[in-house]
């Protein structure tokens, strides 16, 4: 899944909103020279469409897989740019109401990358390479947990001269990193399967799919995979419980399926889950080999699916410091985050190349007015494609020309070297040297030849 958010000169910072929301699924179809990024990629690749990729950080480490547009063969790892791309061209065109090619914008357009904990090291790389490798010179990679610190210490959540353990819940699995200081990196991590939600969250979302399959008997799923994708419409169904839960989940088809769940059958499963002891033993490994005192730590609840007050009071009975992270800390987050940005002068830190646009200079910019500084435009990503309200529908984009499609103008194109004049009758300006004539000097006389004898019968 990956998200999009973009600041303007002189405005807030906001979603990039595409039919009612700024998610998009890691799913492609291509076929021919049509490219489709997201839900209606999705809805394909679910019906079987052999010209559709799913399951993208996984076919990438497949070398040899590929994919064909334009009448040429690309790797599959491009896909991803292909699609942030196509994203970047209709923001362009009807948010920022320009006409320019995407070309034009490539060496100096401010591009930020915000990776979930579930993309490893080798992914961001592989990302951030597919667009530096492409002409995007003004890349980098946020440090969101550096800014949510800080937000969280002003507010007074949190001391600096401690230390933090973060959990978050991504596809039912909880990740946990360690910070001994809150200003450097992740003194270690691990990662726990199968436990990346709030209890009460993960029976309510197996309950949810045992219901769907009850009363759709044909349906042949991945009960695990779906319970995953549901954690988080599970979490939001559990912030207002009713004594009947019910409503309609969508399943990773894309499909919607009506269920009915008693709230009572909930709390009894319950009673039975047992596996706490399992997180407990997971925290206290990674501070004891770490030698970390669990008394000056403090617990952090990121994700929404264990940011919850069952998962909190659980913690709470063995650790003596655990706080959940609020909607506001992360809205006052994401304001840090885009300010920073915005107090660089929108450059990477790093080196930035800079190269002349393609496009041709108008009036309204003339090199005596300055160009208003280019807007922000920041990508989410992670591997989770969990719930989308978007699902279902196709992004009606620009017909715009796909990365690697280069369209020349004129102005751009240098005209060969002109050749010189053809010669005419050429074989009448050459003087051609005349033979020297044979003369017969002392001629030979040959004798006479005898003459013939007649004879006489």
């Amino acid at each position: 899944m990956v998200s999009f958010w973009y600041l303007s000169e002189g405005s807030a910072y906001a979603p990039l909103i595409i039919n009612h929301s700024n998610e998009v699924p890691l799913y492609f179809y291509v076929n021919g020279n049509d490219f489709i990024f997201g839900n209606a990629a999705r809805d394909r690749f679910y019906s079987s469409d052999p010209n559709t990729f799913g399951n993208y950080f996984e076919i990438v480490k497949n070398p040899s897989k590929h994919f064909n547009i334009y009448g040429q063969q690309k790797l599959v790892k491009q896909l991803f740019y292909f699609g942030i791309e196509q994203y970047l061209s209709h923001f362009i065109n009807t948010i920022l109401y320009k006409s320019d090619s995407i070309e034009s914008y490539r060496p100096n357009f401010p591009l930020r990358f915000l990776f979930e904990t579930d993309i490893e090291d080798k992914e961001k790389a592989l990302i951030e390479t597919l667009f530096t490798e492409a002409g995007y010179y003004n890349v980098e990679r946020i440090n969101y947990n550096e800014s949510l610190f800080e937000v969280l210490c002003d507010k007074g959540v949190m001391r600096a001269n401690k230390s933090v353990l973060l959990l978050n819940g991504i596809d039912n699995t909880l990740y946990l990193e360690l910070y001994k200081n809150i200003s450097e990196s992740p003194t270690a991590s691990s990662k726990l399967e199968g436990h990346g939600a709030d209890p009460r969250v993960k029976i309510l979302a197996d309950m949810i799919i045992e219901y769907i399959i009850t009363q759709n008997s044909y349906l042949s799923i991945n009960k695990e995979i779906e319970i995953a994708a549901l954690l988080p419409y599970s979490a939001s169904l559990l912030e207002n419980t009713t004594p009947i839960i019910k409503g309609d989940a969508i399943l990773t088809d894309g499909k919607s399926y009506w269920f009915r769940i008693n709230e009572r059958n909930l709390n009894d499963r319950l009673l039975y889950y047992s596996n706490d002891s399992i997180i407990y033993t997971a925290i206290e490994d990674l501070l004891k080999s770490n030698r970390i005192n669990v008394e000056n730590t403090t617990i952090l609840l990121g994700s929404e699916e264990i940011n919850t007050s069952y998962f909190s009071n659980k913690l709470l009975k063995k650790y003596p410091n655990v706080k959940g992270i609020e909607t506001v800390c992360s809205n006052d987050t994401m304001k840090l985050v885009f300010s920073k940005i915005a107090k660089s002068g929108y450059l990477a830190k790093r080196k930035v190349v800079v190269k002349p646009p393609i496009a041709s200079i108008d009036k309204a910019d003339s090199p005596e007015e300055k160009r208003p500084a280019l807007p922000i435009f920041l990508v989410n990503v992670q591997k989770s494609n969990g719930q989308d309200v978007n699902q279902g529908k196709e992004v009606k984009m620009p017909n715009i020309p796909l990365p690697h499609k280069i369209e020349y103008k004129k102005s751009n194109v240098q005209a060969p070297p002109i050749l010189p004049s053809k010669k005419e009758n050429i074989n009448s300006t050459v003087t051609k040297p005349k033979l020297p004539e044979a003369k017969k000097k002392n001629p030979v006389v040959l004798p006479p030849l005898p003459q013939k004898k007649t004879i006489n019968k």
